[in-house]
């Protein structure tokens, strides 16, 4: 009999949890801040700038809920790798905190699920 929850599990779940966290973080701190859009805008921008519009440009172009869906999809219906069901779940989680939340949550649904349901032995 195998154990509930193993420990790639745990590591799978605090890895969630970090990027979650750092998702957020980066949000609140480097693309909701009205100070980096005018620093933006300088002649000579901060490197941030560039990570900055990398995330609005996947936002403004539903990216973060086409990556999050497409390997959901991959982690449920191909039965993907362990670090493919995390990583839906990852993305997923940006996709909804960066407003791509239809394809991001379907994505993440589908990755947690495939998580979850037990493996063929």
């Amino acid at each position: 009999m195998s154990k509930l929850i193993t420990l790639r599990d745990w590591v799978g779940f605090a890895v969630v949890l970090a990027s979650a966290a750092a998702v957020v973080a980066y949000r609140h701190l480097g693309i909701d801040a009205r100070e980096w859009g005018a620093l933006c805008n300088a002649a000579s921008p901060p490197f941030n700038c560039t990570i900055r519009s990398a995330v609005i440009f996947g936002q403004n172009w539903t990216l973060w809920g086409a990556v999050a869906l497409v390997l959901g999809a991959w982690a449920f219906f191909l039965r993907g790798p362990f670090a493919v069901r995390v990583l839906a779940v990852v993305i997923g989680v940006a996709g909804v905190v960066n407003y791509n939340a239809t394809g991001a949550t379907l994505g993440a649904a589908l990755g947690a699920w495939a998580w979850l349901r037990p493996e063929e032995r």
